[in-house]
């Protein structure tokens, strides 16, 4: 399996799973260094890393911040 897809499954592991927050905020870095994520959105990935529970794409909606298309395709129940 390609590095890229598992990042992206990583980026996408479902919220309340122990370990989760900083499983997903170590993918957004890996997505933010390849350019595919404004540094926005890994802070909020950043965030949400230290709470499994908070839905990093709810926060980003909230504040405004843009969601990558990437992202909402990784994630087929977002609306953006």
């Amino acid at each position: 399996m390609e590095e890229v897809e598992v990042q992206r499954r990583f980026l996408t592991t479902t919220v309340g799973t122990p370990d989760s927050g900083a499983t997903r905020y170590a993918a957004a870095m890996y997505f933010y260094k390849s350019g595919k994520l404004s540094a926005e959105m890994l802070e909020i990935y950043r965030r949400c890393s230290k709470f499994d529970t908070e839905d990093p794409l709810d926060l980003a909606r909230y504040e405004g911040v843009s969601i990558p298309e990437f992202v909402c395709d990784l994630n087929p129940s977002t609306d953006t």
